[in-house]
């Protein structure tokens, strides 16, 4: 368990964007962990089943809480000495932060596309196991997760620059 916990918890968080939720999310995940039985000698069909739980899991709270908010409050914690400026790290955590709220506004499927295929960094066809689609479906998620982005960050860009145009 201690081994998965943190991809468990990384893949919840990714797609719920709250702490709280993804630490039950993970704590859920890896309590029906220890009743998977089938594939445990294939470390392929373990990975596939860990994820599409996390994937199932989320998927049913969100149908019950729908839709979340994004807090970057999660994600603030402490620096060392020597860390970049203050200016820096602020102007890439709200960058991480607009990002993730954006993915996380996404449809399910779609976070769930991009959460493992550039978080999690697997491929194509490791992803549509997960999903349960082809990879050509992987494919079309990713496309309209990225024109979706787009679109939203530069939304969120506009409604920025509107905003301190009309601060006195």
């Amino acid at each position: 368990m201690e081994r998965h916990a943190d991809t468990v918890y990384r893949i919840a968080y990714r797609l719920v964007g709250k702490k709280a939720q993804a630490e039950d999310i993970a704590q859920d995940v890896l309590l029906r962990m220890l009743s998977y039985k089938e594939g445990w000698l294939s470390k392929t069909s373990f990975q596939v089943w860990l994820r599409r739980t996390v994937y199932n899991r989320t998927v049913d709270i969100y149908r019950k809480h729908r839709p979340w908010q994004h807090s970057g409050l999660d994600v603030i914690a402490e620096r060392a000495d020597g860390a970049p400026a203050q200016d820096a790290v602020l102007a890439a955590r709200e960058i991480d932060t607009r990002v993730s709220a954006a993915v996380t506004a996404l449809p399910m499927r779609q976070s769930m596309a991009v959460t493992l295929c550039f978080y999690e960094q697997m491929s194509l066809a490791e992803a549509g196991a997960v999903l349960k689609v082809s990879v050509g479906a992987v494919e079309s998620l990713l496309n309209r997760a990225k024109t979706t982005l787009k679109q939203a960050l530069s939304d969120m860009d506009t409604t920025k620059h509107n905003e301190q145009s009309h601060e006195p």
